[in-house]
């Protein structure tokens, strides 16, 4: 949902919640809330009340947060966990990523809580001394008025103005809030895409500045993170030119800029990689529908291989490559490159945006091609990275069916990598004969699963259950010792009620006898098979 402007965090509140976060989280607690929130666990959040955030965690199973923010302590969370626990903590993430927060400085609380009142003193001081915050130098603002005319390289010269003021600061948050305060109280009138424009761009530079070092601190990667974060909310809002043509000049000059900082970034994360990509997928291939562009694009990326040399990222030039082909429908010189970047310590979220890209666009025979050719290979060999490749699959086989066959060879070839998502959509389709064989191939346990997950075998083919419970039975009988032989009873409890259910009592009564008889020996089963009431 879209949090109400009157339930927003102001900075009084913000400043509450970071306090409040770094006196009641534990750093382990709230470093897996960060994850649990980056991986999509948590569900819709609702306001039920001023100060008052519900959501659905998704865990082993849903876990069902009820969030005070005025008394932290008083939050409650349906999950065995002692408070406070992962699940509140990544409802606060999601509360203030959608109240436009850096979860990133919410993450790292009890850091950033120390450092926000080292800086507020510094601030204080420096007024104290300078009579005020910073300024623009007088030829930046002499040179602002222009800023309706110039190109997007003339804009970069004027920020690179601007930043003198700050040019003995730490890189840290408060830097990026300088920089911008200083650009925004210069910045003259600009029509609405000049302006949207204007602001990628001020964050470009910035964040280029942030991670232009062949080393980043601390609080530098927290701004840096927290910019990268701010560009990508920024180009995922529509960018409409159909009334300002003449701003696609200035959009393409962005690419330029970007072109050459991505290609640059040979440390580190790629942070302007991301923004490359992302304004290509947003803004200009919606605004820009010239097929003649890509291929440009892709002569302009090997002029730039051929000057930098060396010096030069091969990870975002092949990314960068890989999306120009995509966008020309050759496909396989895409698969080509991206194969190639895997080499360059390519990340599986690089791989899932090309899929995005496919979906969204609704060319679902193309994105079975890449989740089958593509993406299989490389995003299935990476443990926990398999439920965003599974969306896609069930999106595809949803409006192709006859796709459902390759999915299941893609999935398949991935094993044991892809064992959970093997295991899900066989449990979805009710094959469970085929479950059941995993399960056996695994030497899984029965008693590993809730009884509400057996149900439906127990319920929809209660036969496939027989040899699964027979191999853990002869299993817990081998480890002779007591807990062993209690699990095994258990077992053959379960046993004793599926062979009724299927009017088969005299096998039972045949195997029972067969079972006693061979392990009379073990006299602690003996006794806990009596104490289970299974013989006399």
């Amino acid at each position: 949902m879209t949090i109400p402007t009157d339930y927003r965090l102001d900075d009084a509140q913000w400043n509450k919640l970071l306090r409040d976060a770094a006196d009641v989280f534990d750093d382990l607690s709230i470093k897996r809330g960060f994850q649990w929130y980056k991986k999509g666990l948590v569900g819709p959040l609702e306001v039920t009340a001023p100060r008052r955030v519900e959501a659905v965690v998704e865990d082993a199973g849903p876990c069902s947060v009820r969030s005070n923010l005025d008394d932290m302590r008083a939050s409650e969370c349906e999950c065995s966990s002692e408070f406070p626990c992962k699940h509140m903590a990544a409802v606060l993430m999601a509360y203030a990523d959608e109240c436009g927060r850096s979860i990133h400085a919410l993450a790292n609380a009890k850091t950033t809580f120390l450092m926000q009142q080292a800086e507020e003193a510094g601030v204080r001081a420096s007024s104290a001394r300078t009579g005020g915050g910073p300024s623009p130098l007088p030829e930046a603002r002499r040179r602002a008025q222009a800023i309706p005319a110039m190109s997007v390289e003339e804009w970069h010269e004027w920020f690179a103005l601007c930043s003198d003021r700050l040019e003995n600061a730490t890189l840290n948050p408060r830097y990026v809030a300088d920089f911008l305060s200083v650009v925004r109280d210069a910045m003259p009138p600009l029509s609405p895409a000049a302006e949207r424009l204007f602001g990628l761009n001020a964050y470009l530079f910035v964040l280029r500045k942030l991670t232009g070092g062949t080393f980043m601190g601390y609080y530098t990667s927290i701004a840096a993170a927290d910019a990268k974060d701010a560009i990508m909310h920024d180009l995922e809002q529509e960018l409409d030119l159909a009334s300002e043509p003449e701003e696609r000049t200035r959009l393409l000059g962005t690419a330029s800029y970007l072109r050459g900082a991505m290609l640059a970034e040979t440390q580190g994360e790629p942070f302007l990689l991301e923004a490359y990509v992302e304004l290509w997928a947003r803004w200009i291939s919606p605004n820009v529908r010239d097929p003649e562009l890509y291929a440009e694009e892709l002569r302009l990326l090997r002029e730039e291989e051929s000057a930098r040399g060396a010096a030069l990222s091969r990870l975002a030039l092949l990314v960068a490559s890989g999306w120009m082909r995509l966008y020309r429908k050759e496909d396989r010189e895409a698969w080509s490159l991206i194969a190639e970047a895997d080499k360059h310590r390519l990340r599986h979220g690089d791989v899932l945006r090309f899929l995005q890209y496919l979906a969204e666009a609704g060319e679902w025979a193309r994105l079975a091609d890449w989740l089958a050719e593509c993406a299989a290979p490389l995003i299935g060999r990476r443990y926990g990275s398999q439920d965003k490749y599974g969306e896609y699959w069930e999106a595809v086989v949803e409006r192709l069916p006859e796709a459902e066959e390759r999915m299941w060879d893609a999935i398949a070839g991935q094993l044991p990598y892809s064992g959970h998502l093997y295991e899900e959509k066989l449990r979805a389709r009710g094959r469970w004969e085929q479950w059941i064989d995993y399960q056996l191939s695994l030497g899984s346990d029965p008693l590993d699963y809730r009884a509400t997950e057996l149900q439906p075998l127990e319920k929809e083919a209660p036969e496939t259950l027989l040899p699964f419970y027979h191999q853990a039975v002869e299993r817990y009988v081998l480890t002779k010792n007591r807990q062993g032989y209690k699990l095994a009873v258990k077992l053959l409890k379960r046993l004793a009620k599926l062979y009724k259910k299927l009017k088969r009592e005299p096998r039972w009564e045949s195997f029972l006898e067969a079972f006693a008889s061979r392990h009379g020996r073990l006299r602690a089963l003996q006794e806990e098979l009596r104490k289970g009431k299974l013989i006399p």
